[in-house]
């Protein structure tokens, strides 16, 4: 060992950016211990060591313990830090998953918020929605007021599933068949703008919408529909899809539940020119 490729425990600290006291700890702990203790009790770390030290903090930041990071370093060799390595290799995997999807909902409960600021309730229009990533859940026969439970277990099961965090903005379905009878609380299923990774990724159809908004509280939407039918006949629109109802302001944002903001898309056939507008 070269004098040269030593550091004093002051000069290690700051390469490796962990404070003095901790690696004091850590040698008490026997978990990392310096290189040379010299006869004054000045310890001294080789510069290899910023290595070890560097995978010790990547574990424990990771969730390991102290303790079982102890057990690694006391019992390693190539199959074992192999093992744990892949096994760290996936635990990140997953935790980027959840990081992606917490900042999807960020980035939509944001965008919900900036498009609600410039919403008039008493206009609708058309838009064109290309094809959109959803989670779907179970399809169901039911309704707003009726709102089954187990739909509501199966969805969040579902979220969980994909790592999606609590919160994850969720709207639900109205089928073709209860909109053509003139029926808005029918629902078949609940939905979710997200893409999916471990089941089977369902879309929003590509396609022309009118779309409605109404401040309303959780199921109380139904009020808005009648208007949706008239705007249909009236304007010679062709209902060919679902209805997706989502909330774009909810009790995340809002203090009074009947200030929320609902969003309501029907899918229609192409309308004339003079009816169109541009896409989103």
């Amino acid at each position: 060992m070269q004098p040269s490729d030593l550091l004093t425990i002051s000069a290690f600290s700051k390469l490796s950016e962990v404070n003095r006291k901790t690696l004091i700890y850590y040698d008490r702990l026997g978990l990392f211990q310096p290189a040379h203790i010299a006869a004054n009790g000045y310890r001294y770390y080789h510069r290899s060591q910023l290595d070890t030290i560097g995978l010790i903090h990547i574990f424990k930041e990771l969730g390991m313990s102290l303790g079982e990071i102890r057990t690694y370093l006391d019992q390693r060799t190539p199959e074992v830090t192999l093992a744990l390595l892949r096994k760290q290799e996936e635990h990140v995997r997953q935790q980027l998953t959840k990081l992606e999807l917490a900042r999807q909902m960020i980035v939509r409960r944001a965008d919900n918020i900036e498009a609600s600021m410039s919403i008039d309730t008493g206009q609708m229009h058309v838009v064109w929605q290309a094809r959109t990533p959803v989670l779907r859940g179970s399809t169901v026969q039911a309704s707003k007021q009726q709102f089954p439970e187990e739909l509501w277990q199966d969805f969040q099961q579902r979220l969980q599933l994909e790592h999606a965090p609590l919160g994850y903005p969720n709207g639900v379905i109205i089928p073709r068949e209860a909109l053509l009878r003139g029926d808005g609380d029918a629902i078949s299923g609940m939905y979710c703008r997200i893409t999916t990774a471990q089941q089977e990724q369902a879309y929003m159809p590509e396609g022309y919408y009118l779309v409605a908004y109404a401040r309303a509280n959780y199921g109380d939407t139904e009020k808005i529909f009648p208007q949706i039918f008239e705007t249909v006949a009236r304007e010679g629109y062709v209902i060919i899809g679902d209805a997706y109802e989502e909330y774009l302001l909810d009790e995340v944002v809002l203090q009074q539940p009947d200030d929320y903001l609902v969003q309501i898309m029907v899918q229609i056939e192409e309308p004339g020119r003079n009816n169109r507008t541009n896409p989103k």
